[in-house]
């Protein structure tokens, strides 16, 4: 019976955090906020699953099912924000730094993808899907090596290039 209910929930939530993400207007521009949006999202989601279920239209675990369903799109979506921002900063480097903008664009991606596996393990062990905590923790094991390895790669092709040893 809840498997009917959580479309409609979900879409009710999704306006919801449209809302409250354009509530920050600054200058009549729609300034995203997602702590804003997870922290109203995670208790707008807790108290209307106590409400959906004092109603009595589902079982206990079908509320906990949909609210933490529901808490898990809002840490993605919060996660989804703040990591389209990072990105759209991370082109936004200009020549100040010189010859080291791969360096630190490297580094700049590898907090990216660090962010992405913390969120894809939490939201994994929060609606039990082992199989996406599993991904996010091969890939936050694997993300410095990979950072470190395209570092050197650069380091001793631009060397080779100029002469130096």
């Amino acid at each position: 019976m809840t498997d009917l209910y959580l479309p409609i929930l979900t879409t009710i939530f999704a306006t919801v955090i449209v809302c409250f993400t354009l509530y920050s207007v600054k200058r009549g521009i729609p300034t995203p906020s997602p702590t804003k949006t997870a922290i109203a999202v995670i208790g707008l989601s807790i108290i209307g699953g106590v409400a959906f279920y004092a109603t009595g239209a589902a079982d206990l675990w079908g509320t906990v099912k949909a609210v933490t369903h529901l808490v898990a799109a809002a840490i993605f979506f919060a996660a989804a924000v703040l990591v389209i921002c990072a990105s759209i900063g991370l082109f936004r480097f200009g020549d100040e730094y010189g010859i080291n903008i791969f360096y630190v664009r490297n580094h700049t991606t590898g907090v990216i993808d660090d962010v992405c596996a913390l969120t894809m393990i939490f939201v994994g062990l929060l609606i039990g899907r082992l199989d996406l905590a599993a991904v996010g923790f091969f890939f936050f094991a694997f993300i410095p090596f990979v950072g470190n390895a395209l570092a050197n790669a650069y380091y001793y092709t631009v060397n080779k290039k100029r002469g130096v040893e």
